[in-house]
């Protein structure tokens, strides 16, 4: 019986979705704005840094009200890969959530990422070496990661909490390149803000490696108090071979991941569980997808 009514049901959702396409016409030759299916964007000016930001949260389309649910928190969100992939968040192995993809509010490319480039470095650049020079655009500042790690924990993690119900022992925060070198930031200096960290492709050759100088409080930490913390470092195979690109030279990106994985990992494996994924023949760009995609499943597995 309950087989037959879902077939009616279904029937009826396709007869409905038949007459509404011919109602407005099949064909739109101009095109129109696409949308993210389940999807609202935000735009909030932070009182901490005076920046404007742009939020997409993609929500279970139907949400239990009696439910907290895990909140996976991206940043890069004005790059769209991520926000495109949230939209299949629900596929297997991975448990409804809220998918927050945070960005800026401009479609300009270029802008965005000016914007990026100071939200995601632990410190000003100290030295333009020409292999350095080459990863940034001109005209761009850096350093100011700290601050904007301020405006998630203070203000957008609050922003999401007042308009859902959030799970608050199971929030991810993920990361690619710079993202990531921000995300290991926020790991060593407040690792009970997220209960997973999903570090992708991080760039901690920045400034000599000077975000490792919070590793030693980081394992202390470990060692002293109850973290229960799940980490996933990835990298791209093919991001430390000899390219045309100069930084591949210095950054070390796929031995300086492995290297951090393997110290962290050594901690205390009862309470700090690492797992290290390497993504055989994809590239600092095209592993970002590959990245976000087995990051929602490594932080929305059912429990």
């Amino acid at each position: 019986m309950k087989t037959a009514v879902c077939r009616r049901t279904l029937v009826m959702k396709v007869a409905a979705y038949v007459a509404a396409v011919a109602a407005q016409g099949a064909n739109t030759p101009d095109g129109v704005p696409a949308t993210i299916p389940n999807t609202k964007q935000y735009d909030f000016k932070s009182k901490i840094n005076g920046q404007t930001y742009r939020l997409w949260i993609n929500a279970p389309a139907k949400r239990d009200p009696a439910v907290a649910y895990p909140v996976f928190y991206s940043l890069d969100g004005s790059n769209l890969v991520n926000p495109f992939a949230f939209a299949g968040a629900g596929a297997q192995g991975a448990v409804p959530a809220i998918l927050v993809a945070i960005g800026y509010a401009t479609d300009d490319p270029e802008l965005s990422h000016l914007l990026r480039v100071v939200d995601l470095t632990t410190s000003p650049l100290r030295e333009f070496v020409s292999e350095t020079k080459a990863a940034f655009p001109a005209g761009a500042t850096f350093g100011g990661g700290d601050t904007f790690l301020r405006v998630i924990e203070e203000e957008v993690k609050p922003f999401v909490q007042s308009r859902y119900r959030v799970d608050l022992s199971r929030q991810t925060f993920y990361g690619h390149s710079l993202a990531g070198l921000i995300a290991l930031r926020a790991l060593f200096r407040n690792p009970k803000a997220f209960s997973t960290y999903c570090i992708a492709s991080p760039s901690i050759w920045y400034n000599n490696r000077d975000v490792l100088s919070d590793e030693a409080g980081f394992s202390k930490r470990v060692k002293e108090e109850d973290l229960r913390l799940r980490i996933l470092i990835t990298s791209a195979g093919d991001e430390q071979r000899p390219s045309s690109n100069p930084l591949s030279k210095i950054s070390r990106m796929v031995d300086n991941a492995s290297e951090l994985a393997g110290r962290l990992a050594s901690l205390n494996p009862a309470s700090v569980k690492v797992t290290r994924v390497v993504f055989a023949g994809e590239t600092h760009n095209s592993v970002m997808a590959a990245s976000i995609a087995r990051a929602l499943r490594f932080a929305l597995a059912p429990e």
